[in-house]
C-alpha cells in the first residue's frame, strides 16, 4: 500500500446550473483552509440560468498557491455528463463519487485505474431532512475518504447555516454525516490522499470582487451606483448587504449612464464614491467619465472584463478593455488605470484607487476580470492592518472661513487645486462639462485650453513612484534565462508556472504591471533591456499591453503568448511556451 499523499489534493465537481456546484465547490475550499492548508478555488459555468455545465475547481496544499495545476484526485459528480467530459483530468487513484441511483454504470465509462464511490446520495438527503440536501451529502462523502476532521465540517455548517435555525443545522450536518461514513465505509483500503490539521494564524479565503468590496469600505467608500452586470455584479450585492453597518448608500440604478452620472454627482458633494460593472457597462459610461476628468472628480469604476464585444461571452474571462479604458471618452484627460492580479491586490489596490482619486482629482478605473473576480484563495486577515486615508488638497471649513476669491481649478505647479464641498462658506463656484478658467466658469480662449489640459496632464506626477512599479517574482535579474511580462489576472496562473519551471530547471522571472496608467515605464524599459529572453502573456487577441508598453518605452516585445478563447491562462501552458523559448 502506497503513503497516502497528506495535506494536497486537487478537487473537481460538475453538474448541471442551479444544482449547487459553487456552493459544494466553496464549502470543500473552506473546510480545507480551515484545516490551515493554502487553497485556491476557480468556476466555470456557461451563460444558462438552468442547464449547462458547471464546475469549480479547487486546488489545496501546506504552501501559497494561486492556481489550479496537474490533475484532480477527487470529482463530484452530479450528472452522467461530469463523469463522460472530466474523467480523462483524473490522476491514478482518483475517486468519483456520484449518486448510484441516478447515474448507473459509471464503471464504463471512466476508466478502470479510478475508485468509483456510489452512494445513494438523494436518498441518504432525503433520510436526513431532504432531497435538497443531495449535495451536502457529496461533499461529507468527499471529506470522508479524505479522513478529515468531521468536526471541521460540521463546525462550517453550523455557522453558514445558523441563521435558518437549529432544525436546518441539524439537518444539513446529518446530511454530511451520512456521506461522510458511507464512502469512509464503502472504500476497500485508504484512500491516497489525508488531511491533517494545522495550526496556523486566521486567514481569509476570498475572491476578487470580494477584496475589492473589502478594500472600499475600508477606504471609507460612502455611496454606491450600480447596474448589475455578470461579472461584476456580486460586488453590488456584497456592498447593498453592508450598507447599513458601515453607512453607506447603495443604489441600484435604472442602467450604467444614471450609475455613472449619480457617482460624480456624489464624489462632486464629498463622498467617496464607486460603479463596478464590466465592459458592457462601461461603453455606457465614458460620457460621465469624460465630465469628471474636466471637472476634476473624483471616483471609482471597478470594471470587471469579460470575452466581448457586445454580449460575448457574458461568463467568461478576457483582457481585451485594456486600451479602452485608457482612451474612453473623447479627448484628453488624465485617468488612472489599475490591474490588480489576485485578491490580495484587489483588496489593496481598491484603498489605492480611492486615495489616488480625491489625492490628483480624478477618475480610477480598476481592472478586474471575470477569473480574478470568481476566483479565489488563501490570504492573510488584512482586517486589522491600519489603513491611511489620504483625502489629498480637500478643503476644510477652517480653511474656507476666510478664503477670498475661491478658484476651484486654481493653477498650482503639482496642477492640483484646492477642492471645497457644497455649502462650504466662501466656496462657490461653477462646475460644468465646459472647459473653463479658474473659476469654473466657461472659457474658449486658447491659451487658457491649453493651460487647462497642461494643468490636468500634471497631477499625475504626484503619485508616488513606488505606488506604481511593477513587482517582480522567481529568478533573480542577472541569473534568469527569460523575463515573463504580465498584468492583471495573468500574475496568478504565471507564478505558478514560475514553480513548474524551478522543478525543472529552468530560471524565470517574472514582471507583473499593475498600473497601466500612470506607467512605471522607467522601471519597465530597464526590466526589459537587460532580459535574455522576453515573453508577455495576455489575455487579448492584439497584446494589447505590448502595444502600450511600446508607446511608453519604444521597446517591442517580439514573443507573445496571447489566449482569448474565454479561459485563463493554464500555468503547463505557460510553462511549455517558455520551454520552447528556453531551448533555443
Amino acid at each position: 500500500m502506497l503513503m497516502a499523499v497528506i495535506n494536497r489534493v486537487n478537487f473537481k465537481i460538475g453538474g448541471p446550473a442551479g444544482s449547487g456546484v459553487a456552493t459544494v465547490g466553496m464549502l470543500f475550499a473552506k473546510c480545507l483552509q480551515r484545516s490551515g492548508l493554502e487553497v485556491f478555488g476557480t468556476n466555470d459555468y456557461p451563460s444558462l440560468i438552468k442547464g449547462g455545465h458547471n464546475t469549480y475547481m479547487v486546488r489545496a496544499a501546506p504552501e501559497p498557491i494561486s492556481g489550479i495545476v496537474g490533475k484532480f484526485d477527487i470529482l463530484i459528480a452530479l450528472d452522467r455528463k461530469t463523469i463522460e467530459v472530466h474523467a480523462p483530468e483524473l490522476s491514478d487513484g482518483a475517486a468519483i463519487i456520484y449518486d448510484s441511483n441516478k447515474i448507473k454504470g459509471a464503471e464504463s465509462i471512466a476508466k478502470d485505474h479510478l475508485i468509483f464511490i456510489g452512494a445513494p446520495l438523494s436518498q441518504m438527503a432525503s433520510a436526513a431532512g431532504g432531497e435538497i440536501m443531495f449535495n451536502t451529502v457529496a461533499l461529507g462523502a468527499s471529506m470522508g475518504i479524505m479522513q478529515l476532521d468531521f468536526a471541521i465540517l460540521e463546525n462550517m455548517l453550523t455557522k453558514i447555516w445558523a441563521r435558518k435555525g437549529k432544525q436546518v443545522v441539524g439537518a444539513n450536518i446529518a446530511a454530511a454525516r451520512a456521506g461522510y461514513d458511507f464512502s469512509n465505509a464503502s472504500l476497500k483500503e485508504p484512500f491516497k490522499i489525508k488531511i491533517e490539521f494545522v495550526k496556523r494564524e486566521k486567514t481569509m479565503f476570498i475572491n476578487g470582487n470580494e477584496a475589492s468590496v473589502l478594500g472600499a469600505v475600508k477606504a471609507g467608500c460612502k455611496f454606491v451606483a450600480e447596474y448589475p452586470m455578470s461579472p461584476s455584479s456580486s460586488i453590488l450585492h456584497l456592498m447593498a448587504g453592508h450598507d447599513t453597518d458601515y453607512g453607506i448608500i447603495v443604489k441600484q440604478t435604472e442602467d450604467e449612464i444614471a450609475a455613472a452620472n449619480m457617482i460624480a454627482g456624489a464624489a462632486f458633494a464629498g463622498a467617496r464614491s464607486m460603479t463596478a460593472t464590466s465592459g458592457g457597462g462601461f461603453s455606457l459610461m465614458v460620457e460621465a467619465l469624460g465630465m469628471m476628468g474636466i471637472s476634476e472628480t473624483p471616483a471609482v469604476i471597478f470594471e470587471s472584463q469579460r470575452a466581448g464585444p457586445s454580449t460575448g461571452l457574458p461568463t467568461y474571462t478576457e483582457q481585451a478593455d485594456l486600451q479602452f479604458a485608457l482612451h474612453a471618452s473623447h479627448g484628453e484627460f488624465p485617468r488612472v488605470v489599475i490591474a490588480p492580479g489576485d485578491p490580495q491586490e484587489c483588496y489593496i489596490q481598491a484603498i489605492n484607487a480611492f486615495n489616488i482619486a480625491e489625492l490628483v482629482q480624478t477618475p480610477v478605473i480598476v481592472l478586474l476580470d471575470k477569473f480574478l473576480s470568481e476566483s479565489s484563495m488563501t490570504i492573510d486577515d488584512v482586517r486589522g492592518i491600519p489603513v491611511k486615508l489620504d483625502r489629498g488638497k480637500l478643503m476644510s471649513e477652517e480653511q474656507m472661513e476666510n478664503a477670498t476669491g475661491y478658484k476651484r481649478h486654481a493653477f498650482s505647479d503639482d496642477g492640483i487645486s484646492g477642492r471645497c464641498l457644497p455649502g462650504m462658506k466662501n466656496g462657490i463656484h461653477v462646475c460644468s462639462s465646459y472647459e473653463h478658467d479658474e473659476t469654473g466658469f466657461t472659457s474658449e480662449d486658447p491659451q487658457m485650453r491649453v493651460s487647462m489640459i497642461d494643468k490636468r496632464e500634471r497631477k499625475l506626477a504626484a503619485i508616488p513612484q513606488s505606488m506604481i512599479a511593477p513587482s517582480f517574482h522567481g529568478a533573480g535579474e542577472e541569473e534568469a534565462q527569460i523575463l515573463l511580462v504580465c498584468w492583471g489576472s495573468t500574475k496568478m496562473p504565471a507564478l505558478e508556472s514560475l514553480k513548474l519551471l524551478e522543478s525543472e530547471g529552468v530560471k524565470a522571472r517574472m514582471m507583473h504591471l499593475r498600473y497601466a496608467n500612470p506607467f512605471p515605464a522607467r522601471q519597465v524599459l530597464s526590466a526589459l533591456t537587460r532580459a535574455r529572453n522576453t515573453l508577455i502573456l495576455e489575455g487579448n487577441s492584439q497584446a494589447q499591453m505590448r502595444a502600450w508598453i511600446f508607446q511608453k518605452t519604444g521597446y517591442y516585445i517580439e514573443k507573445a503568448y496571447l489566449r482569448y478563447d474565454g479561459r485563463p491562462f493554464a500555468p503547463e501552458e505557460i510553462a511549455e511556451q517558455v520551454r520552447k523559448i528556453a531551448k533555443k
